[in-house]
């Protein structure tokens, strides 16, 4: 989509991870569904004291169901980054399990399916002896092919 396609930046979620072991929702991101591809740029930081989960998830109706789940930061990991695009990202067409809402099933390092629908938000699960959050920055960049 890069050659001769029309990029925007969609949005950015901008959060901090719980400070204390849970589950927390975090930022929400809505208009990709005008977009025939999206590209996700993801900066991420590990916790202080325990491991942190980042997933995102997508508005399926009433529910939030998993979409991405970035590889799981191990304590006070530092920053990493990760890109995807749903253009690239391989589908088998095979099934994955998936959580909804917050609890969360999809295996670390796992993206599933290729489109978001039109709303995603971020879900944090920070795992035992977490004491502090940590920044995480996922921007999300949508692509449409030329007119």
């Amino acid at each position: 989509m890069a050659n001769g396609g029309r990029s925007e930046l969609i949005g950015t979620i901008a959060d901090t991870s719980p400070a204390t072991a849970s589950t927390a929702a975090g930022s929400i991101v809505s208009g990709l569904q005008h977009f025939q591809t999206v590209t996700i740029d993801a900066a991420l930081v590990g916790a202080t004291g325990g491991t942190l989960d980042v997933y995102l998830q997508r508005r399926v109706g009433a529910d939030w169901v998993d979409w991405v789940h970035f590889t799981q930061l191990s304590a006070g990991a530092a920053a990493v980054r990760y890109v995807m695009d749903t253009d690239k990202t391989p589908d088998t067409g095979a099934a994955v399990t998936v959580g909804a809402n917050t609890t969360p099933l999809l295996a670390a390092g796992e993206m599933a399916g290729s489109r978001p629908g039109d709303t995603i938000r971020a879900l944090y699960v920070a795992g035992a002896s977490t004491s502090a959050g940590a920044a995480v920055s996922i921007k999300l960049t949508g692509w449409q092919a030329p007119a």
